[in-house]
């Protein structure tokens, strides 16, 4: 039975005309995005290799990472968190659209095989930022997993969703002040497995000021991790910035 859904499933696949998520036109894109909506896509100029937070011209570390480097050693991030990004994480996440993490997910993933790591070797592997148990079970899904599966298929790397645990039911950063951000993720995470001498990949779906990235980045050295890159699939932008 379950057999004979799939093919009915890649039949309608291959008679049907894909549409595009955003604008519902038809496509012939794989990704169920138009061209014109592809196009329209935010993607970041070159930012601060250090942070991902600035943006860069001689791809060298801002100013901040300078005079404090993050508790990680590289970042990257795809896209600014505008229109429509904006909307496709806010769906994905609150509308349970899963599509839309499928189609996150691949385009990081091609951007990281021919832009971001180009010539450099990958990550030993992918770890997710964890979602509390409370959180998880209210949503039923860890958006920042569902993004990183196309990531790990494509990349043939495994993903770690058993070595760190988030283990403090923080309020969502999004919701606090800056100046409240560092004392409500402070200690949301612990380290199940040991991580000694492991080049890890942490990804995260947004970010905004970086507090939860870095303490998640600080809780994966304390558990030995040599090397620690990070994965934004989009970061705020901001007018100072």
């Amino acid at each position: 039975m379950l057999t004979t859904l799939r093919y009915i499933k890649k039949l309608k696949t291959w008679c049907m005309p894909a549409i595009c998520i955003l604008c519902r036109a038809q496509t012939d894109l794989p990704q169920d995005l138009c061209q014109r909506c592809k196009d329209d896509m935010p993607i970041l100029p070159q930012t601060c290799p250090r942070c991902a937070k600035t943006f860069t011209t001689l791809g060298l570390p801002c100013g901040a990472c300078l005079r404090q480097p993050p508790p990680f050693d590289a970042a990257f991030a795809l896209f600014a968190y505008q229109k429509p990004v904006t909307k496709m994480i806010m769906d994905l996440k609150f509308q349970a659209g899963l599509v839309n993490a499928k189609i996150l997910g691949t385009w990081m993933a091609e951007t990281i095989q021919t832009t971001w790591y180009q010539g450099r070797a990958l990550p030993a592997c992918i770890i997710p930022m964890p979602l509390h148990a409370q959180r998880l079970r209210e949503r039923g899904f860890n958006q920042s997993l569902e993004i990183a599966r196309p990531i790990a298929r494509r990349l043939k790397l495994p993903l770690d969703i058993t070595s760190c645990a988030r283990v403090k039911a923080t309020a969502a950063q999004a919701m606090l002040p800056a100046e409240q951000r560092i004392d409500n993720i402070k200690n949301a995470f612990r380290a199940a497995n040991t991580l000694a001498g492991q080049h890890i990949a942490l990804l995260d779906d947004v970010t905004t000021t970086g507090y939860s990235m870095a303490e998640l980045a600080n809780t994966c050295k304390q558990a030995g991790a040599a090397r620690i890159d990070v994965w934004y699939c989009a970061r705020a932008v901001f007018a100072d910035i």
